[in-house]
Order: C-alpha cells, then structure tokens, then sequence
C-alpha cells in the first residue's frame, strides 16, 4: 500500500511532535529512558484510523499517551488501492544530559 520510505518520511517530518512528549516528562523524570514500539494502521484516506502501544521499556503513560494522541492527527499519502497499511515503528528515547 504505502512505500516504507515514504512512511519514514512522514515520522520523521513529525519527530519533533514525539520528542516534546519525552522532553516534557523528563523534566519531571531526569532518569527517563527506554524504548516505545507504537502500532498504527493508516486508513484508505492517508489518516491514522488507530494507534497503540505494542512494547515499552519505557514506562511512562504520560509519554505514552501523548505519542499516541499525537500520531492519530499525523496524515500520510493515500495508500496504493485503497487498502489499510499497518505500520509498527520504535522510537527511543534516552536524555543527552
């Protein structure tokens, strides 16, 4: 349906929206780390129709919540045939101070 590389460059373009849901925990949370692997399928119209949480090492439903309510307003191009593209993605985070 949708070329990974055209995925990728949609995550990539919003990264900034995900690493404000870390950045805003961790001021609360200096030890905050780990690794969030986020299932979403991207619907027929390029939207994200649903969005959660497949593993995390990182244990913060705060940053948790916050990435998935951010992912549900991302938009992709429409997938070749109008078929649902099911995309699981990790992110990690881990604070440079």
């Amino acid at each position: 349906g949708l070329d990974k590389d055209v995925i990728a460059r949609v995550i990539e373009k919003n990264l900034g929206q995900i690493r404000y849901c870390y950045e805003r925990q961790l001021s609360a949370s200096p030890d905050l780390y780990g690794k969030v692997m986020v299932k979403f399928v991207i619907g027929a119209a390029g939207s994200v129709t649903s969005q959660l949480i497949g593993t995390t090492t990182l244990k913060s439903a705060m940053v948790e919540g916050c990435i998935l309510r951010r992912i549900s307003g991302w938009r992709f191009p429409q997938p070749k045939g109008g078929t649902q593209v099911r995309v699981t993605y990790p992110f990690l985070f881990k604070s440079t101070n």
